[in-house]
This record gives C-alpha cells, structure tokens and sequence, in this order.
C-alpha cells in the first residue's frame, strides 16, 4: 500500500532531524536532546516495528537506550534502539477521546549512553486512525408523526444523526434509507438529514410506515450501522359519513306498540376520533308531527315508534340526513309502510306474576309447571297455524289450554337459575295458515329475581395454623374466606364465631381476620378449635361453617420441676453397687427438645450417679456404723434453648442391717474364772456375761441363754436372757466342788437372720484356790468349745467352811510358775486387744440400743444448693482448727 502524502511528509521531516541530528554530533555538542517523530497505526499487534533511535545518533560506539517512563505500549531494544509494540494494543480513541484534531500523539523520553556519550532523546509517536468503529445511532428506533394530507415533497428534518469515533475517511459519514414501497426518500445535504414525502399518505389504508436509516462510513473496509425510523400518520378529516344503506322499507302494523324499534339507520365515517362522530337528524322537509311520532336517536340512528299510529294514515317517508364535521350530510330514506287494519290475528300476554315494561318477573325458585303467563290468541280468520311454539330453547314451554283452543298457558318446564341466566326474551311463533313466509310473533320477556338459594362456601371446610405460644395479644392468625353465588344481599357475608369465645378469639365479621385476644400457653391448651360460621344476608339467611384447629407451638418457658423440694430415701447398708436408692420424680411439661431434660448430681460423689434416667443408683458400698446420712443436691436441666433447669436436695438415710455379731465383753476370754465359795448362797449372782453389738434396732439388741446340752452338774447355775447375769439357783451343800465350765450365747434379734457369740464361763465352786497352776492349765487345754457345758474335778463339798476340797498337784513348783506367767501374758494381750477394738469403736455415732431412724433428729445447714455452696465455705476453715 502506498504512503498517503501525511505520511510522506512525516517521514521528510523526520529525515531533517536526523541531518540536524550529525550536524550537532560533527560541531560536538554533547548532551543535545533530540526530538524524533515515528508514526504507528492504531491496533498493531504485539512486536511490530515503529522506528530506530540509533540511527539519529552518530557515534561509533555501542550505545544503551532506555525508557526514561514506565509504559505497557512500547518496548525499547537496550542495544539496538529498535521500538516496537507491545500485547496491549493502541487504540487511538482510548488514548485521545478528546481530540479535537485528527492527529493523535504520545511522547517518550529516551536516554542514550555509551562510555564517551550520553544523550536525552524525546520520540513523538503519531498514533494513525484506521477503521476499528462502525458508525452508530443513540436510539435503535426514532418515532415522527406526519398528518395524512401532508403535501407531496414535503420535508421532516431529522435530527438523529449517527456518531463515529474515528477520523477522517474513517469517519466521514453517508446515509442510506430503505422505505418499501418507497414513499419516502432521504435528503442529506451537509450536517442535516430529512426525510422528503414522496407519495401521498392515508391513514384509512395504512396507519404507519417503518424504514431503516443506514450510516456508513468512509473506510476500507466501510462499516455500517442502522437505526428504525418510524412515521405515524395522524388522522385528518378527509372522509365523510355515507349510509350502508340508502332506501330502507319498514312495515309496521297498525297496533305496533310503543318503543318499539321501526329501523336502525348505519352509517360510516373511515375517520377515526373526532372526525368519526356522526350526528343523525330528520331533514327539515319531515313535518314536526312526524318527528314527535317516529324518535330519532341522534347518536344512534334508531327509529322507535313513541306514539300510537293513526288509523287513517298508511305509509310515512322519513328522510334522515348523517352529519360529520366538515363534510355534507348523507341521506338515506325510510318507508314505512302500514298495515291496513283488519280483522287481524293477535297475540297478547295476561300476566300472573309481577309485571315490568314488556315482561314479567319470577323467582329463580319458581316450581317447574308453575304458570307464569297467560297468552290469548284473537284469530277471527283462523290465519295462525296450530299449535304455536317457542323459538329456541328455554326453561319455558307453551301449553295450550283445556277450557279454550286460544288460550295458551306458559310454563316453567325445567328450574330457573339466576346464577346461570338471569333474563330470557321468549319469541312466540305461529305459522300463517295462507302464506307460508308470514309469521306472527309474539314477544316477552321474563327478568328472573334472585332468591337467597345458594349458601355461602368455605374454600376449606378445615383449616390448620400454627402459633408459638406467649404471642402477643391481637396477632391475626389468619383470614378466612367464603364466597356466595348469590347477588345482592343474599351474596353478602358476615363472619362469626360459632360458640362466642370472645375471651380467647375474636373475628372481623367484615373480613374474616381471626385474631387471638390472649396470650396462649401451650402446657394449659396445646391446641383450640374454634368453629367460624358465615352467613349471607338473605332472608332466611343462609350459613356455611369452617373449623379453624390453631396448634400451640411449644417453647422453652417451663423448667424441669421436681415433685418435692427434698426427696429423702432409706436403703440398706449392704446395697449392692449398682443398686437403685431411689426415683427422683421429675417432669417437664415442655415437648420436644424444651420437655426432653437430663438429671446429674450438683455435688458430685463416688457412691451415687444417674445414668440415662432419673433413678439414683449406688456406686460403692457403705457402712450404717461409719456414715449414716447423705446429703445430695441434684439438678435437672432440659434441652431447649436456652435450658432451663432446677435443683432439689435428696437425703440418703442408711438402714442398719445385721452385720455385726455380738461382741462378748465380760468375761474377757474362754480363759478366765470366778471363784465361787461354797457357802455362797441360792439366788445369788455369781458373774456376769456382757456382749456389745455395733448394730442398733433390733440388731443390737442382745439376749443371754445356755448353750449346747446342760448336764445335770450345770443345772446349778442360770443365765439371766436380758442381762446377762449368772446366779446360783440351788444350794452348793448337794454339789461337788470343782470347775464348771458353762456354755453361754450372746444372740442379738436381727432380721433376717440371727448373730450370735459363744463364751465359756468358767465358775470355780471351791472355798479358795491352793493350785492356780494347775487350775489355770485345765481351763488352757480346752481350746475347742463342745456342744456341751461340762464339769471337772468334782469332790464333794465340805460342809464346814474351814474344809476345803483339794486338788491334787502332779506338776512341780517351777512348771506352775511357768503356766502362771503364761497365763498372766495372755490376760494382758487380751486386755489390750480389747481396749484398742472399744477405742476404734468408740470413734463411730453412737446410738440408743434400740434405734431405726425414722426421722430426722439433726438439724442441717442449708435449704437449697447455692447454701450448701455458702456453707461450704464456712466448713472449709473450721477443718484447719
């Protein structure tokens, strides 16, 4: 493609700084900035070549070339000096929107630099237009109005031109319109479109005209773009009213009655609006009587008869003339034609219920074969053909009567509904029997009054809503809606609440808005149904009804409630670990989530839990004689949100069970004796047997008795059952002396079953004790309690006091000692044994023998859990004491 000359003249200037450029170099002026101008077209792709800046600069040394300002459209060659473009593109429009000139120019600051030489270059780059834009209209269709008798060659100035961003060529602009039927052409002189009407409009035949306006530009390739040009035809006044038809023959009998209609005159006016009113009247040649006798509709053109017609005049020409604005009148002629009056046939209505201007009234629940009229039928000639019939179908049927062939009855044949239809104009027929084309009519209409027969309707006869309880006072719930096919009143509705629970409900009996008067509380009433009745207005009215079910919608307003305070519960000692101790009765008249709740221990402990449910179990064992009472605090909290929760305390008693065996006291062992002198005398007490049991009631409670076989010897002593005591019940002059060894049981009274203890008692009968050993030996080598209490020893008794039995002694002096020393150690031991067991006992409650804790004797310090928090605090420092 050949450079245009603004190119050539670009690129000779561009030549002249270039000499001016070695000029400076040969005269050596360093640093001399130079300005280069290149020229680019727009949209380049990325690395085309826009111009060398080495070539303006002489110097045989390599030279470094850098842009001295970060740009995104150019890319300098460091080495080379070449430019190019870069991926983004220029657009010559973006870059200079505001142009007013056709040129469009950036400028670069370059620096150049060798070791000898430095040099500040300023590249101007021209930034060439090609055709990138079509031409474009701001609107995508214009709308004009042109009057219909707008003269041919008239011009319509337009005032739409299209806009192009480019330059020049590229820029420059020519139309083109596409009108079918070329009724209108373009002339574009300079800045100014117009359109010019070159055929003449009617609105009659085409009421607008669509034509597509096309700007194209200069460029190559040229761009286009099109806009819809709308024209509008505006009515004008250019069509005058004519008649459909021009001569109308009417005849009319003679008896026509009044208001009857004698012709209906049309005419036509093409116009539309104003220009299309047409106005009927008389012409003046139609005499005043005339006009009084047939009225003329003036906006309709309807002829009616207003007066009865006079017997002597047979025929009356009627001349109508139309008027539209700005035109002569049409005129059209009317003959009417009357009949000669003879003997002619009638048919004339009697009515039986209410009457209205050529008709008759019924109710809509009117019975079939109820008669509502009464036609006679004055037919001297026999002209009307029998029987006579009704034209179309209706609820009605003609019957002659049985007392006359010229009277008819008519009947309802089939029920009326006003709903349905509302009026029926019945056309009575009757063939003439000498001319089958004449026809005598009759006509009556009948106007059917509503009755109320229909009740109103609910959509829904049940309805179901739901409502969170506490709501607010006077929300509506919801709006009912019944509808009545009746009219009038009888379609009327008003709404009701059935049963008038005004306290909890109300209604607008206007428009069946329930609303709820009170707060509702789900756990008192979780739902109310409430019974709606409307009734129309009618008389007697009728009703339909509605039941409205309003579900309570739980929420989370009620804790977990504990059906005591204090729960207190008695278990045993030796419940087992898992055992139940008790049921904690909880209930949550919330549901769902709100009522579902979980019970857990507040002061947590390693012998009592809950798992899933509200039973306390045990979780370890327990001892009636170290711990007696539990004091628990318990919490049920639900799952709502957010939960809410209670606390009771729980009392825990432990009931004693027998688990202690009685504890012989005195004597202290199966070793030990009492001596008894033979003169002691009957009933006296010789010792004692004393047993202690840890347990209390009636596990504690101890009783005495001989145990195993008692041989006749032992029958000398007798163990009392409550305390324990020993007495001599006969007189020691029959009995020999020696040792008695009596076999006594200590039994507390348990349930179920019965502890008991054994003891020895050993009762020397002697008058003193000359062997110790040797007795001491003897009582030693019973370790094994029989099953019976024996004697040992026996001599008889002296009857003087002075006289003692002897013993006789086997054993040395040395062996005796021994034996009593032994026997000394073991007493000790013993003894000891027994001191440490009553003082480690002594540290446990002690309690009356006989004791079941029914009730509580302690007073305890708190009522409720944040007290046993508070009293806590106080317990805490006392134990530091």
């Amino acid at each position: 493609m050949l450079p245009s000359p603004l190119e050539q003249t670009m690129e000779s200037i561009q030549k002249c700084f270039s000499l001016l450029t070695i000029a400076f170099s040969i005269l050596d002026f360093p640093g001399v900035t130079a300005e280069l101008i290149f020229h680019t077209h727009e949209e380049q792709e990325d690395g085309a070549f826009i111009g060398n800046i080495r070539e303006s600069i002489i110097s045989p040394m390599a030279m470094q070339f850098k842009l001295l300002a970060h740009t995104n459209y150019f890319n300098l060659g460091v080495h080379t000096g070449d430019l190019y473009t870069t991926s983004n593109k220029l657009d010559r429009e973006s870059l200079c929107p505001l142009e007013t000139l056709d040129q469009c120019s950036m400028t670069l600051d370059i620096f150049a630099s060798s070791q000898e030489y430095a040099e500040f270059s300023k590249v101007k780059l021209f930034i060439l237009d090609i055709n990138d834009n079509a031409p474009y209209f701001l609107e995508q269709s214009y709308t004009i109005s042109i009057p219909e008798d707008t003269t041919i060659g008239t011009k319509f100035h337009v005032d739409h031109l299209a806009k192009d961003p480019d330059i020049q060529e590229n820029g420059a602009l020519s139309y083109l319109l596409v009108s079918p039927g070329d009724i209108f052409s373009l002339d574009y002189r300079s800045e100014l479109i117009s359109l010019v009407l070159m055929k003449s409009l009617d609105r009659e035949l085409q009421t607008e005209h669509r034509m597509t306006l096309i700007a194209i530009d200069r460029g190559k390739p040229p761009l286009s773009g099109t806009t819809t040009f709308v024209v509008k035809v505006t009515d004008v006044n250019d069509n005058c009213p004519f008649f459909l038809a021009n001569n109308i023959s009417v005849h009319l009998p003679r008896d026509a009655s009044i208001g009857i209609t004698v012709a209906q005159l049309t005419a036509i006016d093409k116009d539309i609006g104003e220009n299309n009113v047409i106005q009927y009247h008389y012409s003046y040649r139609v005499s005043e009587s005339i006009r009084n006798l047939f009225r003329l509709d003036s906006a309709s053109g309807t002829i009616t008869l207003s007066e009865s017609l006079p017997d002597q005049i047979s025929q009356y020409k009627l001349t109508v003339l139309a008027f539209g604005y700005g035109c002569a009148p049409a005129m059209a002629t009317v003959m009417v034609q009357l009949e000669i009056k003879k003997q002619e046939p009638k048919m004339e209505f009697r009515f039986i219920g209410s009457q209205h201007e050529g008709g008759v009234y019924i109710k809509e629940d009117i019975l079939p074969g109820s008669i509502i009229a009464i036609l006679e039928v004055t037919d001297p000639d026999d002209s009307i053909k029998r029987p006579l019939s009704i034209t179309g179908p209706s609820p009605f049927l003609l019957k002659p009567s049985d007392s006359s062939p010229n009277t008819y009855l008519l009947l309802t044949s089939t029920p009326v509904d006003f709903e349905s239809e509302n009026r029926f104009d019945i056309n009575i027929v009757g063939q003439s029997n000498f001319d089958e084309f004449v026809t005598y009519t009759e006509n009556l209409t009948v106007i059917i009054e509503d009755v109320n027969d229909n009740p109103p309707k609910f959509a829904q006869n049940i309805l179901e809503v739901s409502i969170e309880e506490n709501n607010t006072p006077g929300v509506p719930l919801l709006r009912v809606s019944a509808s009545d096919v009746d009219s009038g009143p009888n379609g009327e509705v008003s709404y009701y609440l059935e049963h008038e629970e005004s306290n909890v409900f109300s209604i607008n009996s206007s428009n069946g808005v329930l609303k709820a008067l009170v707060p509702f509380d789900r756990e008192k009433e979780s739902s109310y149904s409430v019974q709606i009745k409307v009734k129309d207005h009618g008389l007697p009215s009728k009703n339909d009804s509605c039941l409205i079910v309003i579900n309570i919608l739980d929420q989370n307003d009620n804790p977990p409630v504990f059906s005591s305070k204090e729960f207190t519960f008695y278990i045993p000692e030796n419940l087992p670990r898992g055992g139940n101790v008790g049921i904690i009765n909880v209930t949550d008249v919330d549901i769902g989530l709100n009522g579902d709740f979980s019970v857990s221990l507040l002061n947590r402990s390693s012998l009592f839990s809950f798992n899933h449910d509200t039973i306390l179990r045990s979780q370890g064992s327990f001892d009636y004689e170290g711990e007696r009472m539990y004091e628990l605090w318990v919490e049920a909290r639900d799952k709502g949100s957010p939960p809410l929760s209670s606390m009771a305390k729980v009392l825990v008693f432990l009931l004693d069970v027998n688990d202690n065996a009685p504890l012989i006291v005195l004597p202290e062992s199966n070793f030990s004796y009492v001596l008894v002198p033979p003169n002691t005398s009957k009933g006296s007490p010789v010792t004692k047997v004393h047993a202690v049991d840890y347990d209390t009631g009636m596990n504690g409670a101890i009783t005495y008795s001989e145990f195993g076989e008692m041989s006749p010897s032992t029958g000398l002593f007798k163990v009392d059952m409550h305390s324990g005591n020993i007495t001599l019940i006969e007189s020691i002059g029959d009995h020999q002396c020696g040792l008695y060894q009596l076999l006594v049981k200590a039994s507390d009274q348990g349930f179920p079953e019965a502890l008991s203890t054994i003891v020895r008692v050993n009762i020397l009968l002697n008058q003193s004790i000359s062997n110790r050993t040797y007795l001491e030996s003897l009582i030693m080598s019973k370790t094994v309690i029989t099953q019976e209490s024996q004697v040992i020893l026996l001599s008889p008794c002296p009857q003087n006091p002075q006289t003692m039995a002897m013993f006789s002694w086997s054993l040395t002096a040395p062996i005796a000692l021994a034996i009593v020393s032994v026997s000394v150690i073991c007493c000790m031991m013993g003894t000891l044994l027994f001191l440490y067991s009553r003082r480690k006992n002594s540290r446990k409650k002690q309690s009356p023998d006989v004791q079941v804790p029914l009730q509580i004797n302690a007073d305890y310090c708190a009522k409720d859990w944040d007290e046993v928090k508070y009293c806590k605090s106080f317990e805490t420092p006392l134990t530091h004491q």
